[in-house]
């Protein structure tokens, strides 16, 4: 089905559908493209759409996609929705490339990665492991991936997650506020995330309820404080540049921890960015009228700024991924 931006697609990973939005340029000849992948508790239309179709305005295709157990996508087999395995999302992401690599319109070796927060750090491993077998892709962008350096979360925030978690070992299915509801909400997946209102439309695919399974927490838990994934991206080789924001409230461990594994490190190939804004403000809200109606009530100096970031780092990551694949 094909509207006038884009057309929905579809594919398997593990048995389970993903479903997609493919953008493509009015070329003649086989195009360049870029794998949009959300983060946690996200979906493809937290503003992925508008970067797709720029994209492609541009003459760069994009597939934006929905994990497992997220957006339009079914979950994955035998698990409840909003389920989030961060093995299972590197799966999705290799069916993605393997899906555009055989689509006819797109260039095969021209293909790159774009991820957000843990779709960020995802997408990293992923280009690493690609690069281990020897089939690698040619670019990742990296928004303010999740490589936390020991971060010192709140002794009752660590207490919510914990009993969270348990309690599903023995109940099955228990799940929790993902983002803030108000500025002073501490019960929920994603602390100091009031911001990310802004990039949620009014009407979200697939009846998105503002939650994440509990059980799923520790998956997610154990792969960003986990030293093997530090170790293992310090020398990835697939051109990446990482973007952080220097306000960033959720993830202020991880640009500490990202400055550690690249400053200075000659055996991998990134760059990093640094801009004056927040964890979300790099990606195009789809909701103005929330944010203008919120953003009083949560002072932080990283407001200032959150309407104003998208329009300037979308031109760097533009040029990059032209230098890289186009």
């Amino acid at each position: 089905m094909k509207n006038n931006k884009y057309e929905n697609v579809s594919f398997d990973s593990n048995g389970s559908k993903i479903n997609g939005w493919l953008f493509l340029p009015k070329l003649d000849k086989q195009c360049p493209l870029v794998i949009l992948y959300h983060g946690t508790a996200a979906q493809k239309d937290f503003g992925f759409q508008i970067i797709g179709k720029y994209l492609a305005e541009r003459g760069i295709g994009a597939l934006a996609i929905d994990y497992r157990g997220s957006g339009d996508s079914e979950n994955i087999k035998g698990l409840c929705r909003c389920y989030i395995s961060p093995s299972a999302q590197i799966d999705d992401v290799i069916a993605a490339i393997d899906y555009v690599r055989h689509n006819k319109k797109v260039n095969p070796n021209k293909i790159g990665l774009f991820g957000e927060s843990m779709g960020a750090t995802i997408t990293m491993l992923v280009a690493r492991r690609l690069e281990l077998i020897g089939e690698p892709i040619q670019a990742v962008y990296a928004q303010s991936p999740a490589l936390f350096d020991f971060p010192k979360w709140p002794l009752s925030f660590v207490k919510f997650v914990l009993i969270n978690a348990m309690k599903d070992l023995f109940v099955r299915n228990v799940f929790i506020n993902a983002y803030q509801k108000h500025p002073r909400d501490s019960n929920c997946y994603l602390p100091d995330s009031f911001c990310f209102w802004a990039v949620i439309p009014d009407n979200p695919l697939g009846g998105w309820n503002n939650i994440v399974s509990a059980r799923s927490i520790l998956n997610v838990i154990c792969l960003i404080i986990s030293g093997n994934v530090k170790k293992e991206l310090k020398y990835i080789k697939t051109p990446t540049l990482i973007s952080q924001g220097s306000l960033d409230r959720f993830l202020g461990s991880s640009y500490n921890a990202i400055n550690k594994i690249y400053k200075d490190n000659p055996n991998a190939s990134v760059t990093i960015y640094t801009y004056e804004g927040e964890h979300m403000s790099a990606i195009p809200m789809v909701n103005r009228k929330r944010y203008e109606n919120d953003k009083d009530s949560y002072q932080h100096p990283s407001n200032t700024y959150y309407p104003d970031v998208y329009k300037k780092i979308f031109p760097i990551y533009l040029e990059f991924f032209k230098s890289k694949i186009k």
